[in-house]
């Protein structure tokens, strides 16, 4: 279920994570040890493959700084990679990195980037 994950604060000031599939059409509060500091409206796109676990394929925002139009696809995947083996610890909710997904693991497909700083990128089926 490809959808979007927000770190950030509710009205109490506690860090919360949220899902919401692309649809729009559910949304779930998560359990996630990740540190505070992560967690001041920071957006990743993610692919939920089970109750616990999800693949983080991008980053739209980093602590409410927009990253996506300013970085490339390699920059943005080096940051992913460097915030979740930094900051998250995968015992309640799991959260990778699509290129370190888990052994068996089954995607949905490959995305493609160019170079351009906010590239969306191609979606194969199959790598290529």
């Amino acid at each position: 279920m490809p959808g979007w994950m927000l770190l950030t604060h509710n009205t109490d000031g506690n860090p919360i994570a949220t899902f919401m599939d692309a649809k729009d059409t559910h949304t779930e509060t998560l359990p996630v040890i990740m540190d505070e500091r992560v967690c001041s409206d920071t957006i990743f796109r993610v692919v939920k493959i089970s109750k616990s676990i999800f693949l983080v394929y991008d980053i739209l925002v980093f602590n409410g700084t927009q990253i996506h139009g300013r970085k490339t696809y390699k920059e943005r995947s080096a940051l992913i990679s460097e915030l979740l083996g930094l900051f998250h610890s995968t015992d309640l909710t799991a959260l990778f990195h699509v290129e370190d997904a888990p052994v068996g693991t089954v995607v949905r497909g490959y995305e493609y980037y160019d170079e351009m700083p906010g590239s969306i990128g191609i979606f194969l089926e199959h790598a290529k």
